[in-house]
């Protein structure tokens, strides 16, 4: 398996293992807890991208907001009309 490690002798994507730092709880297409962020790279109410270091966290939707946020976690809420991950 090209591009993939052996983690207790079995193959790990590296993919997931780059997943392993962030925490996304998603309830239903209204409410995202993010645990893992290292800011906010772009903040409006149709858009919102979180740096989670090696790879960015996009989320679309519509009356996006941030309800509250802190040093490492942020909670988003609005309309999510998608989830993307950008490396």
């Amino acid at each position: 398996m090209k591009g993939n490690k052996k983690k207790n002798g079995r193959p790990v994507n590296s993919f997931v293992e780059k997943l392993s730092s962030v925490r996304i709880n998603i309830c239903g297409n209204r409410e995202v807890v993010f645990e893992g962020s290292k800011g906010v790279v772009e903040y409006n109410e149709n858009s919102i991208k979180i740096n989670s270091g090696k790879y960015l966290v996009a989320f679309a939707g519509r009356g996006l907001h941030i309800k509250c946020m802190n040093e490492y976690d942020l909670i988003i809420e609005g309309f999510i009309t998608s989830i993307e991950y950008i490396m």
